[in-house]
């Protein structure tokens, strides 16, 4: 059988070897650097070619007014060549960050939904990718955990516990679960692995959008479970929870950073986000001169203001953006809401997209969002929008060009 490689497949490619950065390749040189460009340019493409062949979704005009309002920021960030640290550990940040991270965030989201309206991007190939993902994620929380054990024993601290940020990651892989609903078998066992790695990064934003994703998982697969299969479903769901609860309450008694974690959050403790959210909250309600409250002090500009990143979406918008970037924010959300309502007749698409709305959302008010949607959550996102898209709309506004989608 002749293999048949589309520019799809190649784009998956680039986001896999951009994964594998410092393991097959060195890390952050010149190639490493070289493909993550080549990612953000064939999504830059795609994200032109969406907005000028197909009718979009709301989601996507929303979506367009933020990314031109960063892009806007970005190049003026560019411009002046300003120098910024994180105060906290005097670690430089490039000015390319703002917009490379931006953008390597929410443009791949454009292109997997135009792959998806071309045929390009199977459910097939969804799950293949899911895997994939996971193994990868997988592997960055062993290595995140040995690189923390290396780090303590180099300054003789005795820890063995510590945070995790991929548990963050583990969250967005929840809704491909989606993919899987004719086999409810591996969605249950997938949801287990993400449930075990999330509790053990020990985050606790993970620990809550994770929680809150998977009760809505569970009380939307019991609604949609035929009659005679709900039982088995509210039986697996049942077991599945206590389960949980269950490897909760055996870290409680055995993890002692957990225990601390939780005493902490019993305890108000925030890990100084109080101090750095009263910081830059304050700086806005105070600020005195109009351009600054309207428009902020642009790209990063935390960074000048506080010693750290706001940590908080809308905190962090507020001081770069001011008032309009809040509104333009506050908009791209209810794009996403509305649109996510409109997918009620496709069972997948709303569960699925109704997911990403409750992990993405919850993310705003602990951790970036916007710049940290992971590869997972925007394939799938994409690739959702464009199966509502070809029930709801004519596929085309304008004929498309021919692609050859084989090699």
């Amino acid at each position: 059988m002749k293999l048949r490689i589309n520019v799809c497949h190649i784009y998956l490619l680039v986001i896999l070897l951009c994964a594998v950065d410092g393991w097959l390749y060195s890390g952050g040189g010149f190639l490493a650097q070289g493909l993550q460009y080549i990612l953000i340019l064939m999504s830059l493409y795609y994200t032109v070619y969406a907005n000028v062949y197909y009718k979009l979704p709301v989601y996507f005009k929303a979506l367009n007014v933020l990314l031109l309002m960063f892009t806007i920021y970005g190049v003026l960030l560019l411009i002046n060549g300003e120098q910024l640290f994180v105060q906290v550990s005097m670690r430089e940040v490039a000015n390319t960050r703002f917009l490379k991270l931006i953008y390597k965030s929410l443009l791949p989201i454009y292109a997997f939904y135009v792959f998806t309206r071309k045929g390009l991007l199977t459910e097939q190939t969804m799950k293949f990718m899911f895997f994939v993902f996971l193994a990868l994620t997988v592997r960055s929380f062993i290595k995140t955990e040995e690189s923390k054990l290396r780090e303590a024993q180099e300054v003789g601290s005795s820890a063995e516990e510590f945070t995790n940020n991929v548990a963050y990651t583990f969250v967005g892989l929840l809704p491909a679960l989606v993919l899987f609903h004719k086999k409810p078998i591996i969605q249950y066992l997938c949801l287990a692995v993400c449930g075990y790695f999330i509790i053990s990064g020990m985050k606790r934003g993970a620990m809550l959008s994770g929680g809150i994703c998977l009760l809505w998982f569970l009380a939307a697969n019991i609604k949609k479970a035929p009659k005679k299969r709900r039982w088995i479903i509210v039986v697996v769901s049942i077991i599945v929870i206590v389960v949980g609860v269950y490897f909760i309450q055996r870290m409680m008694e055995t993890s002692n950073y957990f225990q601390y974690r939780i005493e902490q959050t019993n305890a108000g403790e925030s890990s100084g986000r109080d101090e750095l959210y009263a910081t830059f909250y304050n700086h806005f309600i105070e600020e005195d001169n109009p351009f600054r409250f309207l428009f902020g002090y642009g790209a990063s500009a935390t960074l000048k203001i506080g010693e750290n990143f706001a940590h908080n979406d809308w905190l962090e918008i507020a001081t770069n953006h001011g008032l309009l970037g809040l509104m333009v924010y506050l908009v791209y959300w209810i794009g996403f809401y509305v649109t996510w309502r409109r997918t009620k007749n496709h069972p997948q698409a709303f569960m699925a997209i109704g997911m990403l709305l409750i992990v993405l959302f919850l993310s705003t008010l602990f951790s970036m969002s916007y710049d940290s949607v992971s590869r997972c959550s925007a394939m799938v996102l994409g690739y959702y929008l464009a199966v509502y898209s070809n029930m709801e709309e004519s596929p085309l506004i304008k004929k498309e060009p021919l692609e050859n989608t084989s090699a």
